[in-house]
């Protein structure tokens, strides 16, 4: 098995931080990890921006508990990076206790600011 790059680790290491932020609704920690034209597609299909899912978490219309992450891979191609995996939410959205069991993909972008989150895309599994 091939060890991760230090790059990977890097990747891994703000992927803890962004989820952690998303869990402690720091707003001024996910406007640093996130690039200013993040898109962000969740599993219903709805679709934020920076702005408006970090209003969304802020608000806690996305109230995030709990998330544990499986089968992690991070690919990095230059200045972009890729990780896909798996995951399951504990959260409440819009007021109602959900259980949300994710395949995604997302991407970072290497800026003169750092590694910035540019793309989340996910898509629900079967219970």
């Amino acid at each position: 098995m091939n060890m991760p790059s230090a790059t990977e680790k890097d990747i891994l290491a703000l992927e803890d931080k962004r989820y952690a932020a998303m869990i402690a609704k720091n707003e001024a920690a996910l406007a640093d990890l996130f690039a200013d034209d993040l898109i962000y597609v969740h599993s219903s299909g709805g679709v934020d921006t920076k702005a408006s899912y970090i209003a969304a978490i802020k608000s806690g219309k996305f109230d995030y508990r709990k998330c544990d992450r499986f089968e992690e891979k991070v690919r990095v191609y230059g200045d972009t990076a890729l990780v896909t995996g798996r995951a399951v939410f504990e959260a409440v959205v819009e007021g109602t206790p959900k259980t949300l069991r994710l395949r995604y993909l997302n991407v970072w972008t290497k800026t003169a600011g750092g590694w910035k989150f540019v793309g989340w895309q996910s898509c629900p599994l079967p219970a």
